[in-house]
């Protein structure tokens, strides 16, 4: 019996040699489908650096260019945020498939011109919410599909970004720096993550949003709170500069709560005792033992098979990507939900500038007080 023939491998091309460039192509090399032909950057030193340790034939320092000669399939973006929208139009114009790094767009207006750019020219789109596709959280989604937390009620998402590390010490000494001038600061180009790990629970398509950002020693916003109402579930996000770095969630039901910890690569579950009194607190210590023998088994499984990476997440969802593309089916993010993110987005920015203006506004009166002898 003859074996199925697979389909050719796509071609990829990749425009912009930044730092999450690499993670990128070291992931594209353990898909099947995926034949990485050619490398783009402004600055060509990055392109050939880029090229040389990942081994990319094709190199260029102008996209039209790479578009006409290396032809690709797939062109990933993985520049600076304000220039997602106009080369994916540019990509698409050219007849590509489209991955771009989050955030998708500088806004919703802009987000809605790309999709229907992409839905005219029959071509897939896929934003790079990869934390959705990381096992530990589909080991989350997997336990809460089961019922070990009841019916969710409540997902609160923490990012620790401290500003000391390498990224953001560059940010916080050049005003000028392009995070700063997105419309929303340092926070646009980071929250997306804890942002869709909230909403791919909350299920609202136009949830309340109330949010507002804070300085801490910068003289920007370095600290923001965020709060979600929809019909059924609530959400809370918290990014601090001021805590050390961390990506956590943690998912509440009316049964129990998960907590999801992206860096360690564990899960915990949490439930009210079944003993009673002093014996409680046995069991939940014991519970808590046994949960971390767990993530230790499974992790050690996991580093003997070399999965552990950080980008693992990034990884499942580029083959799933690809996968779409091939067998022309659906895409694993919709275009419908990257723009019910994006427009959550514009709303938390648009909050917490309306509040700053208000405060900025309010002019306390001030009364001389008479000194009584």
């Amino acid at each position: 019996m003859n074996k199925p023939v697979p389909p050719p491998r796509l071609r990829m091309a990749l425009i912009g040699c930044g730092q999450i460039a690499d993670a990128h192509l070291q992931e594209a090399a353990k898909v099947d489908s995926v034949e990485v032909v050619a490398v783009c950057d402004m600055h060509m030193d990055l392109a050939k650096q880029a090229a040389a340790r990942f081994r990319v034939p094709g190199i260029y320092d102008n996209l039209d260019r790479m578009l006409a000669e290396a032809k690709p399939d797939v062109v990933h973006i993985t520049t600076p945020a304000h220039t997602h929208g106009p080369l994916t139009m540019k990509a698409l114009a050219a007849g590509c498939h489209v991955y771009v790094e989050k955030p998708f767009t500088l806004d919703a207006i802009e987000a809605e011109t790309v999709i229907a750019a992409a839905e005219s020219a029959e071509k897939k789109l896929c934003i790079g919410h990869d934390q959705l596709f990381d096992p530990t959280w589909l080991d989350c989604r997997s336990r809460i599909a089961a019922g070990q937390i009841g019916h969710v009620r409540h997902i609160e998402s923490t990012l620790g970004y401290p500003i000391s590390g390498q990224f953001g010490a560059v940010v916080a000494g050049d005003p000028r720096h392009w995070v700063r001038q997105l419309p929303g600061g340092l926070f646009q180009n980071t929250i997306s993550h804890p942002l869709y790990r909230i909403l791919d629970l909350l299920p609202d398509l136009h949830p309340r949003v109330e949010a507002r950002w804070d300085r801490t020693k910068y003289d920007f916003p370095t600290e923001l709170w965020v709060q979600l109402r929809g019909a059924e579930i609530t959400g809370s996000l918290t990014f601090s500069s001021s805590v050390y770095a961390q990506r956590v969630t943690r998912v509440y039901g009316d049964q129990g709560m998960l907590e999801v910890d992206f860096d360690a690569q564990t899960i915990r579950r949490h439930t009210a005792p079944k003993l009673p009194g002093a014996f409680g607190r046995l069991e939940m210590p014991f519970r808590q033992w046994r949960e971390g023998a767990r993530n230790l088994q499974r992790n050690l499984w996991r580093f003997l098979k070399c999965e552990i990476h950080y980008f693992s997440g990034m990884r499942n969802l580029m083959a799933e990507f690809y996968r779409s593309i091939q067998q022309d089916t659906e895409q694993p993010i919709t275009n419908a939900e990257m723009l019910r993110v994006t427009r959550i987005m514009d709303e938390i920015f648009a909050d917490c500038r309306s509040r700053e203006e208000r405060v900025e506004e309010f002019v306390p009166e001030t009364r001389e007080l008479e000194v009584v002898r």
